[in-house]
């Protein structure tokens, strides 16, 4: 008798969009079919709300959809209380929500076939809603990259 591995037929992802309080440890984040500026504006757009009573340093990299007209548009117009530090392109290391995504991709969702990607989603907010319950964790994964940082420099 043959064994049978499901498997998807066709590779479709979700794009996360997030972003780490490194005083809190909690994370907000957007899931999304498509990475682009839309869809990264709308990201923005949802945590600025969120965080409209507090001032938020933005680490940002030079992606094509981060520096958009429409994107810069909205951080000027909320340039009172948001300061963006602008990251070269591909800078992982200089990134401490990197660990976060390492987290995800390699402990939380890893080797597990999702069927849908509708069940991935569900993955997904269920990863973050245990992160945000255990902000030490999410802390912790922010940290690890810091120290990847230190052995680039």
């Amino acid at each position: 008798m043959r064994a049978e591995v499901p498997a998807a037929g066709t590779n479709r992802k979700i794009c996360v969009y997030g972003a780490l309080n490194y005083k809190s440890g909690q994370a907000h984040y957007l899931t999304h079919a498509q990475k682009n500026a839309a869809q990264f504006n709308q990201f923005l757009k949802r945590l600025l709300e969120a965080k409209h009573d507090r001032f938020v340093a933005l680490v940002i990299d030079n992606a094509s959809y981060h520096v958009t007209r429409a994107t810069l548009e909205i951080l000027t117009e909320h340039e009172e209380h948001i300061f963006v530090v602008w990251l070269p392109k591909y800078s992982p290391e200089l990134n401490a929500i990197e660990g976060l995504w390492g987290y995800l991709k390699k402990s939380a969702l890893n080797n597990y076939f999702f069927g849908t990607v509708e069940n991935l989603e569900a993955a997904i907010d269920e990863a973050f809603g245990e992160l945000n319950q255990h902000p030490e964790t999410t802390l912790s994964l922010a940290y690890a990259t810091s120290r990847n940082l230190c052995r680039t420099a």
